[in-house]
């Protein structure tokens, strides 16, 4: 994979293409017909979303996943996770979530999460599990300790267009983030990227320039120890 720096990146997104100057991460339903057509400023991430989780059985999910991974189709695992407003009964959100934990371990790939109300949840199995793999939350909306924790065990946070709003608890500390940690994305809302650069490299008092380069940069160290292409 060749990065440059010269690109927005839009770290997590669903049916989203890319202007000229963006490079997406789509990220895919595992339980749908996956297409995966080849692009340099196209990637694909594919999991069994925790809304989902009943969708496919275990076996299915490894079968699944192995195939994609073997025919080099993603370059990360998820988004998969655990949801406590929406999705199917717990037992199986975890189930699935630890099944993706390690798929992610035994290929080494980074995982995408989502998290609704279980963060404490995710940083446990991160603990427990002794995960080496990158993990990423995405579209995180938490409060600052949350955040702090959350990097401090080594996770990165993908920022969505809460950080637009001014009444929002992760527009009041962004500036205090450390920038090797984030990525930026629009997941399935109808938002531009480039507008979110725009709010972040003035939070960070950065230019837009800067902001791309390091971007790029956190995405190559998230993908530095997956398996080569």
């Amino acid at each position: 994979m060749n990065l440059s720096g010269d690109y927005y990146l839009n770290f997590h997104a669903h049916q989203q293409k890319p202007d000229e100057d963006e490079i997406v991460i789509q990220s895919l339903f595992l339980q749908d017909n996956l297409t995966t057509p080849s692009s340099g400023k196209i990637f694909f991430t594919a999991g069994l979303h925790p809304w989902h989780a009943n969708h496919l059985d275990i076996s299915q999910i490894e079968n699944k996943l192995g195939k994609l991974i073997t025919e080099k189709k993603i370059i990360a695992i998820g988004e998969a996770g655990m949801d406590k407003l929406k999705g199917v009964q717990w037992d199986t959100q975890l189930q699935v979530f630890k099944k993706h934990i390690e798929i992610s371990e035994k290929y080494k790939l980074p995982l995408v999460i989502h998290s609704v109300k279980a963060h404490n949840e995710i940083l446990k199995l991160k603990k427990d599990t002794n995960a080496k793999s990158p993990w990423v939350i995405h579209n995180f909306t938490g409060s600052k300790q949350m955040a702090m924790d959350f990097i401090d065990h080594g996770f990165y946070l993908s920022i969505c267009h809460h950080i637009k709003n001014k009444n929002s608890k992760i527009n009041q500390f962004f500036h205090q983030l450390p920038k090797h940690r984030i990525f930026l994305e629009t997941d399935d809302f109808d938002i531009s990227i480039k507008e979110l650069y725009q709010v972040a490299a003035a939070k960070w008092s950065i230019s837009i320039e800067a902001l791309k380069l390091q971007l790029i940069s956190n995405l190559q160290e998230f993908l530095k120890n997956k398996n080569p292409d």
